[in-house]
């Protein structure tokens, strides 16, 4: 075994300074970002209206009962 490169060196000092880092992001958080815009209402549309508005005329209701025309 030779002398340590100067990688090895650096990373022996840094070591110390991972460590408290590890040990610091393991009981301190961050707080928590601030929730978003309530979202706007939704926009109004047009009412469907009831079924036999919105036939199309081939069907009266209560006159077919399923027969072909």
């Amino acid at each position: 075994m030779g002398r340590p490169t100067a990688e090895e060196i650096a990373d022996i000092r840094n070591k110390t300074k991972i460590e408290d880092a590890y040990r610091k992001s393991l009981t301190v958080t961050e707080e928590a970002p601030a929730p978003a815009a309530k979202a706007s209402a939704p926009k109004k549309m047009a009412k469907g209206g009831s079924v036999s508005s919105r036939a199309d005329g081939c069907a009266q209701r209560g006159k077919t009962k399923g027969r072909v025309i």
